[in-house]
């Protein structure tokens, strides 16, 4: 009964609030998206980038592996710590830790195939798939949205 009244009560704070508010509220939103995006982004090309450089030493393919990916996972690291304080910690780690993961792998795999995409392609994979993980996170975060308000949640 408790949970009830707070939800009344936010939706009437919330409606009361002026419109010019509602919209800063729109507008912020906006713009983490594009931060997040941007983030992811900057993840999955510098992913593909530390695992071209190590490709391109030469060294033992497995070893090059598990360099460049260990690598790609630092910067990403580096890149969460230093977004989290304006896009959030969860935010940033766990999505851009898949792209980083995801990226040097797929450029491994397509390398054991016998694919040789080059700096400009590998770098475009990166991107790619830095993009893919935003829509992701994205289209997940709309589903879950419209699960709650089905719930009678409104947030």
């Amino acid at each position: 009964m408790a949970q009830g009244t707070t939800t009344r009560v936010s939706a009437a704070i919330r409606e009361s609030r002026p419109a010019p508010a509602r919209a800063g509220g729109e507008l912020r939103s906006v713009l983490f998206s594009v931060g997040d995006c941007l983030f992811l982004l900057t993840v999955g090309v510098v992913a593909a980038a530390c695992m071209r450089l190590v490709d391109s030493l030469g060294w033992n393919s497995v070893l090059a592996w598990i360099v460049g990916m260990g690598l790609a996972m630092l910067l990403q690291t580096t890149l969460a710590f230093a977004a989290a304080p304006l896009l959030g910690s969860i935010e940033t780690m766990v999505p851009s830790m898949v792209v980083a993961m995801t990226c040097p792998m797929a450029l491994d795999f397509l390398e054991m195939m016998g694919a040789d995409l080059g700096w400009l392609w590998s770098v475009a994979l990166g991107a790619g798939l830095g993009f893919s993980m935003f829509l992701f996170v994205e289209g997940y975060g709309v589903l879950c949205r419209q699960s709650l308000r089905r719930a009678g949640v409104y947030r």
